[in-house]
């Protein structure tokens, strides 16, 4: 609901599958922040015996370059979720503004990219630019996906990154100055790591930025509840096979375990834990 375009997951198939959850007894508690407002012990003290998380990966990561806090610079989560759950498509209609039209830079190479480039298009934008810093080959967004994009008539430049934003007086994103990279060695995920060119430094004017480099696991969970054992980079480490996290009765899946993926990843390996789950409820009896 929050971050996929409803032209690639319309809404009424999401209420649809939540309507199923309402009809089969599931309660929904609004407002929740579990490690904020509860814990898990405050949970099993209600008289929980088994706790699933599916929290996700919404954590935007950021460049680290000067002008990223300028006026029409966002992460892409901002951006989808004012678009998608805010209905910002629908202004002065709905009460959330979003900058539209102009000429637009999207960060990144994956399907989070793709989506904010897509979203921008249908907003009326004159151009948009997908910078991505390896070639085409090595982008993680499906083909699928990159093919609509330029079908779309949307302008994917590789082999290039930003360096820095810059702002007119007025505090507004201007333009972006990139670097031309080239590929070296492979990396620690595989793929070739992409290598600054001196002095290739070139610019591509902007009226917004839209940054889609990658989400993580927000640390709210992590930071109250230790004891689960965490990967490096902040997902929670389970078995793959029951989705059984260190803890015993706590399982999770999706995002929040393997950073952001798809859908139907995620649908994956709430099947998978909710059969550990009734395995481990028979066993407790």
């Amino acid at each position: 609901m929050y971050g996929i375009p409803e032209f690639r997951l319309p809404k009424r198939i999401v209420q649809k599958e939540i309507s199923i959850l309402f009809e089969r007894g599931v309660n929904i508690e609004y407002d929740t922040v579990v490690g904020k407002t509860v814990d898990f012990n405050d949970l099993y003290a209600e008289g929980y015996e088994a706790i699933f998380i599916g929290t996700g990966a919404g954590l935007p990561e950021f460049l680290g370059i000067p002008g990223e806090n300028l006026c029409g610079v966002y992460t892409a989560n901002e951006f989808l979720t004012r678009v998608n759950l805010m209905q910002a498509y629908k202004f002065p209609e709905t009460d959330t503004p979003v900058i539209r039209g102009g000429r637009v830079i999207v960060v990144g190479g994956g399907n989070v990219a793709v989506d904010a480039a897509r979203c921008a298009k249908r907003l009326g934008a004159q151009s948009v630019h997908i910078v991505y810093r390896r070639t085409e080959n090595e982008m993680p967004a499906r083909a699928e996906e990159v093919l609509h994009a330029q079908n779309e008539r949307i302008l994917i430049k590789t082999l290039a990154n930003p360096v820095r934003l810059i702002g007119g007086d007025d505090g507004w994103v201007k333009s972006a100055e990139c670097i031309s990279m080239e590929l070296g060695e492979p990396d620690a995920s595989g793929r070739r790591r992409p290598v600054p060119k001196p002095g290739s430094e070139f610019i591509i004017e902007a009226d917004i930025v839209i940054i889609a480099i990658g989400q993580k696991p927000n640390p709210i969970i992590r930071n109250a509840t230790p004891a689960l054992t965490y990967e490096p980079w902040g997902g929670i480490a389970v078995d793959p096979a029951t989705c059984a996290t260190s803890v015993d009765g706590i399982y999770a899946g999706g995002d929040a375990v393997t950073g952001a993926a798809t859908v139907i990843e995620a649908m994956g390996a709430g099947r998978i834990a909710a059969s550990s789950i009734d395995k481990y409820l028979k066993d407790i009896v």
